[in-house]
């Protein structure tokens, strides 16, 4: 989704645990070694010494599973009281996993780990689709994201999907499917425009997963010891906690690029007013403690559940607009500035470029959801052309062809290729270019205009692959053009 709780090289200090037999008198130092760690702890509250201590023991190669049970209780509780909220609650869901036998201290850590989370609630409307601004803490903005989540079909099993889009740093896009009435995560797609594509399938019970990366047409299988969520479903899970100042949970969000199966913490921290697109409403505040990072969400506290906030490693996210579309349904897209618009595919969104707009030029990224393809619908202001040539279609292409050639190394002009076309009563061109040196490269098309008072390009990059089907779909868009006169 729409909020990434990225992880990748996570090191724990309690290290890796063997479960071989050990000699009597290993074992007689290591439990002189446990009563030291326990004396420090309690005797004397050095915290620091008995930490290292049991981190000592638990990397012993060797170690019987009632010492390292016990070991693992007592650093869990060090690290609790030191701070380190999500260290803890890692070592004490690594030993219900690893020591289910050892009885005692599994039943001591469940007693200390959160009850467990079980999502009941569906908050969310049939095609909900909220939109982020991504600021700096200075006010800029730097990008902008829109996810929707809808019905799906697959196969006969009744899913939720949400796609989001990303226009930040580059084009990505994100999809996860969970069933409707377990919220258990059965598929999710990450799509990078210069990456590939990663997708991963989920077992029924949730205890295994098939990644596929495109990109390099590898695939891998894993295996986890407890169910797993997928990392772009930690947003829906959050929607649904009980709204309680206090109340904390653990799941075991799976990060697909990575291949890491993490535990991460999540607690309601707060409850307060704040100043929303939504108006000034009463938001609850949930901490993602990720061990080696921590982030901070914000939800509306009705009964929308509506993220509101995400603020990650000086960057916040900030809804800018909530939406219900019907995604087998087209919708409309107007911009006020230059008093144009066109119809886009339901599950498309317009999204205004945060940086360059102003009275003179206008540039909106119409944003397909797995981007198969970058489309850009740029308006601009006749009485604003710069160049010593007449404005018309061929110079408009011209000057088309120098911003590609900027951009793209070795693109020229297909000279044979085009044809002409007529949108609201504008004579254009439809012009293509392309690498005649790779022909693996992705193909530029363009679409030029000129009207009385603006001239317009519409511009599609689109992969080789994917031309086919997506380049009458744009051109769709494209024809869709009305101009307010």
């Amino acid at each position: 989704m729409i909020f990434r709780c990225v992880l990748a090289g996570l090191v724990l200090g309690a290290g890796s645990w063997g479960l071989h037999a050990q000699s009597p008198s290993a074992s007689l130092k290591l439990g002189d070694e446990l009563e030291r760690a326990i004396y420090l702890y309690e005797g004397e509250a050095n915290l620091e010494e008995a930490a290292h201590v049991l981190e000592a023991i638990l990397e012993e190669s060797s170690l019987v599973d009632s010492i390292a049970a016990e070991a693992k209780y007592r650093l869990a509780l060090v690290y609790l009281d030191q701070g380190k909220r999500a260290l803890g609650m890692k070592v004490l869901n690594d030993l219900v996993e690893l020591y289910p036998s050892e009885s005692k201290w599994v039943a001591e850590a469940k007693q200390v780990l959160p009850k467990d989370f079980v999502p009941e609630l569906t908050p969310w409307a049939d095609g909900e689709r909220t939109h982020y601004d991504w600021v700096l803490p200075s006010g800029d903005v730097i990008g902008r994201s829109f996810s929707t989540i809808y019905s799906y079909d697959w196969e006969g099993r009744a899913l939720w999907r949400k796609e989001t889009r990303f226009l930040l740093n580059g084009h990505r896009a994100t999809v996860v499917e969970f069933e409707k009435d377990t919220f258990e995560t059965a598929y999710s797609m990450m799509s990078l425009a210069d990456a590939g594509v990663t997708r991963a399938w989920y077992a029924e019970d949730g205890l295994s997963a098939k990644v596929e990366y495109t990109k390099s047409g590898a695939e891998r299988s894993f295996d986890f010891p407890s169910r797993v969520y997928d990392n772009e479903q930690a947003v829906d899970l959050l929607r649904q906690l009980p709204i309680e100042v206090g109340y904390s949970m653990s799941k075991k969000i799976f990060v697909t690029f990575s291949g890491m199966p993490v535990d991460i913490n999540f607690e309601v921290v707060s409850i307060e007013e704040m100043d929303t697109a939504l108006g000034r409403v009463e938001c609850y505040e949930v901490l993602i403690d990720m061990h080696v990072q921590k982030q901070t969400v914000y939800f509306t506290a009705d009964e929308r559940r509506i993220l509101v906030k995400m603020v990650a490693g000086g960057v916040e996210g900030v809804l800018s607009k909530l939406e219900t579309v019907d995604v087998d349904q087209e919708i409309g897209y107007a911009n006020r500035e230059h008093a144009w618009e066109v119809s886009i595919p339901g599950e498309w969104g317009a999204v205004e470029q945060p940086k360059g707009n102003d009275d003179n030029e206008q540039m909106v990224w119409l944003a397909d959801p797995l981007v198969r393809g970058k489309y850009l619908a740029v308006s601009e202001l006749n009485s604003a052309w710069k160049s010593d040539k007449e404005l018309n279609v061929g110079s408009l292409i011209e000057k088309g062809g120098r911003n590609v050639a900027r951009h793209f190394k070795g693109y020229v002009l297909d000279e044979a290729w085009g044809r002409s076309l007529t949108v609201s009563g504008m004579e254009g061109r439809l012009s293509r270019f392309s690498n005649p040196e790779d022909e693996a490269a992705d193909t530029v098309y363009l679409y030029s205009f000129v009207g009385d008072a603006k001239h317009y390009i519409f511009q599609a990059i689109i992969p080789v692959d994917e031309v086919e089907e997506m380049l009458p779909v744009f051109e769709k868009i494209v024809l869709s053009l009305r101009i307010d006169s």
